[in-house]
């Protein structure tokens, strides 16, 4: 194969019973240009590295002798990518459109100005049900960008597709509380991005996903560290909007401890100290809102 023009990068642990249709369906893909699958198996327990192995030299399958971790992973296979544009799918989500490659390689050929892409997707249980998404988009291409992003949050990282050279690596793995958040944000800093208003993939919920099934606690904290983390490393970012959302992971967060603690649950010291930090930071409204809850109920 020629330099391919597209990198599809997928990182699989303990994905046994759904990396065969992942695979499938990357390579099922229609496009006029050459793409390539490249797979971070990360030491999984079951037979997920067997399953790879068994597609040969139809994808390029990144593995070791040890587990590296989710991001290491990532960073691993990302850096074993070829290609001008980056698409992402993990090893427990699928895409259902043939054409969603060719589809976001068109747009972003025509675009020069956007840096990245996403698209549409449905979700499934583990019953095997789908359940469509509702963002309230009425256009084919929304614009995103630092005053709109993740309001609503509808940049799923399964959909994404970007261009290699717009995204600063170096600066990438120097963040402790990565997230999909911090690759879209060292993105957009480049350039735009777009929603293209069309359903190309599946999101899997289930019970050894990494992130669907996480507490809402963990969720809003991983969040909050992430977005602040990004903001202050990326000061373009700075937006109104990204203000607001920050601070409204902040207080779920903090609201939520101080609810579990007046139910009667240990809080850990990381947690108690979270807690007091924040309300003893926080602005006047936040501060209100606290004691109205700590000693008027």
């Amino acid at each position: 194969m020629s330099k391919p023009l597209v990198s599809v990068v997928v990182i699989s642990y303990n994905h046994e019973a759904f990396i065969k249709q992942t695979l499938d369906s990357l390579l099922s893909q229609k496009t006029d240009f050459e793409y390539e699958v490249v797979v971070g198996e990360d030491k999984s327990t079951d037979d997920t590295l067997a399953i790879c192995k068994s597609y040969g030299d139809k994808i390029n399958l990144i593995f070791s002798e040890e587990n590296v971790g989710m991001i290491p992973n990532f960073i691993r296979t990302l850096k074993a990518a070829k290609g001008k544009y980056i698409a992402v799918c993990e090893g427990d989500d699928y895409w259902i459109d043939p054409l969603k490659l060719q589809k976001q390689v068109d747009f972003l050929e025509a675009n020069p100005n956007y840096t990245i892409c996403w698209t549409d997707y449905s979700i499934v249980n583990d019953k095997g049900e789908l359940t469509k998404t509702d963002f309230g988009y009425t256009k084919d291409i929304i614009d995103i960008d630092f005053n709109n992003l993740f309001t609503p949050y509808s940049t799923y990282t399964l959909t994404s597709m970007f261009r290699m050279e717009a995204f600063d690596l170096e600066l990438y793995q120097t963040l402790k509380h990565y997230k999909d958040n911090s690759l879209y944000v060292l993105l957009l800093r480049e350039g735009k991005g777009a929603f293209l208003n069309f359903v190309s993939s599946v999101y899997r919920v289930h019970e050894g996903g990494v992130y669907s099934l996480t507490s809402n606690y963990h969720k809003n904290y991983s969040s909050y560290l992430n977005i602040k983390e990004i903001m202050e490393a990326v000061p373009e970012s700075r937006s109104k909007n990204m203000k607001r959302i920050l601070n409204s992971l902040g207080n779920a967060t903090a609201f939520g401890l101080l609810k579990q603690k007046q139910k009667g649950e240990v809080l850990t010291e990381d947690q108690l100290k979270f807690m007091t930090d924040y309300f003893k930071n926080g602005n006047l409204k936040t501060k209100l809102k606290y004691f109205k809850r700590r000693f008027l109920k």
